[in-house]
């Protein structure tokens, strides 16, 4: 099987070019500003660029976690994060439905207003932000224009290693060995989501023959305070410097949805166990960045 991932330098993606090559699949991966040896260069706002890669490599399958996730960065512009989050994504879907391949786009919790959650994916959507509005209108146009040729992956607070070292964990683990105080929410609730976990889930689902629209997430709905709190134990750094503050003292650009967390029982029933626990997925964490010089190291 043939993968292209638009985005192989993040946080996702990078994991998804691992796995799809430790299971034998071959698979080509991209960047736009941050080069990796064996990545190919592609701004994807350049659709006809963007399209004529796809046509370039025909894969069997197009993942799609590149975008523009900065919550606070798509409340001050918002036609850059429908850009970014539904126009780029949707051009380079169509250009792979074209050669009968699968698209793959991974979504947010944030297509939910933190009302009434945990919310499955029966729930009724409605985004507080400009980010999670341009997620939810590419989820409909996806499932309007390519039905069955699509996969869209819903998942919320991802973690774990990563080449850019960007990641909040990456973010907590900096401040606090620099003896910095960092303030978190201590009422904005959802679901921790390892990112090697992520990607596995996304590229098995792939092989299973799924479509349409699934919840990938860890298994515990916490708050972030209580997050970063079990980050930082597993650094064997301390807590006494996580301050907890209300969204509301906290002047966060964009809202956020306070009562929030993601049910997966459908990821649950077809792949069982693929998610791990916060504190197998943390311990993980610490070891392949700690025994491997593929991934940023925390607090560097």
């Amino acid at each position: 099987m043939r993968a292209l991932v638009i985005g192989g330098s993040g946080q996702i993606g990078g994991w998804l070019l691992h796995v799809l090559r430790e299971r034998g699949h071959t698979a080509t991966g991209t960047f736009q500003k941050v080069p990796y040896p064996g990545l190919a260069p592609l701004d994807a706002a350049n659709l006809d660029q963007a399209a004529a890669l796809v046509r370039a490599e025909r894969p069997d399958v197009v993942f799609y976690p590149a975008g523009f996730t900065w919550v606070d960065g798509c409340e001050r512009d918002p036609a850059l994060a429908r850009a970014a989050n539904l126009e780029q994504p949707m051009n380079v879907a169509r250009a792979a439905a074209a050669l009968g391949a699968k698209f793959v786009y991974f979504s947010t919790d944030y297509v939910f207003d933190g009302v009434n959650g945990p919310y499955d994916e029966s729930s009724p959507t409605n985004p507080l932000s400009a980010y999670g509005r341009a997620k939810l209108d590419a989820e409909h146009a996806l499932e309007n224009e390519l039905g069955d040729n699509q996969l869209t992956l819903r998942t919320s607070w991802v973690f774990g290693p990563e080449r850019q070292g960007k990641n909040f964990a990456y973010q907590l683990v900096k401040a606090l060995r620099n003896s910095k105080t960092v303030e978190c929410p201590v009422d904005q609730i959802s679901s921790p989501s390892y990112g090697p976990d992520v990607a596995l889930a996304a590229v098995r689902l792939f092989e299973l023959g799924r479509s349409g629209l699934l919840h990938v997430v860890g298994p515990e709905i916490i708050d972030r305070k209580s997050f970063a709190e079990a980050i930082a134990r597993a650094f064997e750094l301390p807590t006494d410097e996580i301050i907890g503050k209300r969204t509301s003292e906290l002047a966060q650009g964009a809202p956020r949805p306070l009562n929030g967390g993601l049910l997966a029982n459908k990821l649950d029933s077809l792949l069982p166990g693929v998610m791990r626990p916060l504190s197998d997925s943390l311990a993980d964490f610490v070891r392949i960045t700690r025994e491997s010089s593929d991934w940023a190291v925390p607090g560097q």
